[in-house]
């Protein structure tokens, strides 16, 4: 995790935070009374996005997102215990499916935007490469690209997954998502401390990495080794719960503020295009990891999801799914992209030709949604 934000932080966020937070509050509890599909997580997620579309002031700042995560974190690694762990010898199998499959949904992403949308190569490429926001919007700021045309297929993509898998596992799965969380012991100061200072010792070590959600991830590899080995058995309570959820919501809907109905209107073709061709490539692939090595098939959809690593992620733990198999595919996943880039992409960092928008003002991305 990044250090503690400075007082001139706070007070610049608090503002927008305020009402981001009211608005998270309201959405959840509607989506809660309608009785939606995971409702203080998609909930917020809409109302928020809603809001920034109109220009509302919205935010959630990065200090919170990444305390929240790390929170997330914490929990969703107690899922990992000794039986989950014997299912891990299958895993190498369905990653080497994710692999195989990724250059094919990448490809069948940008072909249709660059053939008929009229795209430049390396902005389509970006536009659909899944799982690595900050990767992409990180290339995309350094070049010439079309940032918040790039920005906007992104992040409508992380929040129709966001909105849709939920409900499709709940339909496939006969789970209800909108059952209350079950209740479990409440961890003690020393359980606590064991899985705070542990977390922040695995978040430090990956953050070298350069990984993306390096808190969430650090938090998830601590706490799967303590609740694994049986050192700590109780996690978060859910009241804390729900609120990390909410949070993460909220935060994937402030990701269209600065967009405005016309940018968004403009590019909502393509940006639906482009996630019904990943989806169903993705749903390919998932389908493959279920019939070939018999992993349930709600895992292996949200595992193969093009994006939403964190949603993802807390989905699976939701559902009782296991975590770290998700987790682990969308970090893979992650890798190859990075390796993947430098050979793919022929505009390098630096080299523009002034045709583009380089600064953008794209939604931004801390994490690998």
């Amino acid at each position: 995790m990044s250090g503690l934000p400075s007082r001139q932080d706070l007070i610049r966020d608090l503002r927008k935070l305020v009402l981001t937070l009211a608005l998270t509050g309201a959405g959840g509890t509607l989506f809660a009374l309608a009785g939606l599909p995971v409702p203080w997580i998609s909930g917020p997620m809409i109302v928020v996005a809603a809001a920034a579309l109109f220009d509302a002031p919205v935010d959630i700042p990065r200090w919170l997102r990444e305390i929240v995560f790390f929170f997330l974190g914490l929990n969703i690694g107690s899922a990992v215990t000794p039986e989950a762990l014997a299912g891990v010898v299958a895993w190498p199998a369905s990653l080497l499916v994710l692999v195989i499959g990724l250059p094919v949904l990448v490809a069948g992403c940008a072909l249709p935007l660059i053939r008929w949308r009229g795209w430049r190569r390396d902005d389509a490429l970006m536009a659909s490469m899944p799982g690595a926001l900050s990767l992409v919007l990180a290339l995309a700021d350094a070049t010439d690209a079309d940032v918040p045309r790039i920005a906007l297929v992104q992040a409508l993509r992380v929040a129709i997954l966001v909105a849709l898998v939920p409900p499709m596992i709940s339909l496939t799965s006969g789970v209800d998502l909108t059952a209350a969380l079950p209740q479990h012991a409440i961890p003690g100061v020393y359980d606590i401390a064991l899985l705070v200072v542990g977390g922040l010792a695995a978040t430090v070590l990956i953050r070298l990495t350069r990984f993306p959600a390096a808190g969430l991830m650090g938090a998830l590899v601590a706490s799967a080794a303590l609740h694994a080995t049986d050192v700590v058995t109780a996690v978060m309570p859910n009241w804390l719960l729900m609120s990390a959820f909410a949070v993460l919501g909220a935060g994937i809907g402030a990701r269209f503020a600065g967009m405005g109905w016309r940018r968004f209107r403009s590019g909502l073709f393509d940006a639906l295009m482009t996630f019904a061709i990943g989806f169903a490539i993705s749903l390919a692939t998932a389908i493959v990891a279920t019939v070939w090595l018999g992993f349930p098939f709600g895992q292996t959809v949200l595992a193969f999801s093009p994006g939403a690593f964190e949603a993802m992620v807390v989905l699976a733990f939701l559902l009782g799914l296991d975590a770290a198999y998700v987790g682990a595919h969308h970090t893979v996943r992650f890798v190859a992209l990075v390796l993947l880039a430098p050979v793919v992409f022929r505009r390098r960092p630096g080299n523009s030709d002034g045709n583009g928008d380089g600064g953008g003002d794209g939604a931004g991305a801390p994490t690998a949604s």
